[in-house]
């Protein structure tokens, strides 16, 4: 979700797909995803690709590129017993894959709910990638800015 609509003056409903990363809770609106497939631990290595491109799968007629989240969120990858999932964007019809530990829920709320990250401390050195974060009764979801990920990785993309 873009920050500007997730931070501005309006207030209006989300969805938040509550995702597992490097061991932390992060969250993503679900409007920017189309699919969520399992994750395979072959995908076909490209020679000369950015660092935290793992490679590409091919689960139908379409080639999907696949992020490392743990690798770009500059993460600790934890020893885990998640189930490993790739949750794939639907951002201007791009089909990419993000690497993720595991899929929890989703979360229904309200953009009042969601904080400026400012100076707050969070997970992540890279603090332009994290779009708000979303203040649950028991808990806080950072949420991230799929488009700015996709945009810093390749900035030739038009978004």
């Amino acid at each position: 979700m873009e920050k500007e609509l997730l931070l501005g003056e309006e207030k209006r409903g989300i969805e938040i797909l509550e995702l597992q990363v490097g061991g932390n809770s992060y969250g993503v609106d679900i409007q920017d995803i189309r699919e969520i497939l399992p994750y395979e631990h072959n995908p076909r290595k490209i020679p000369n690709s950015h660092p935290y491109i793992e490679g590409i799968i091919k689960p139908r007629d379409f080639i999907i590129p696949i992020i490392d989240l743990v690798s770009y969120l500059k993460l600790e990858d934890v020893v885990n017993e998640y189930k490993e999932m790739l949750v794939v964007s639907s951002i201007k019809d791009l089909n990419i894959g993000f690497h993720v530990d595991n899929v929890n829920s989703i979360h229904r709320s309200n953009t009042e709910y969601v904080d400026k990250v400012g100076r707050k401390k969070i997970t992540t050195t890279v603090r332009d990638a994290i779009a708000g974060i979303l203040n649950l009764p028991k808990k806080k979801i950072e949420i991230l800015d799929l488009h700015y990920i996709i945009k810093d990785i390749n900035s030739d993309v038009e978004l």
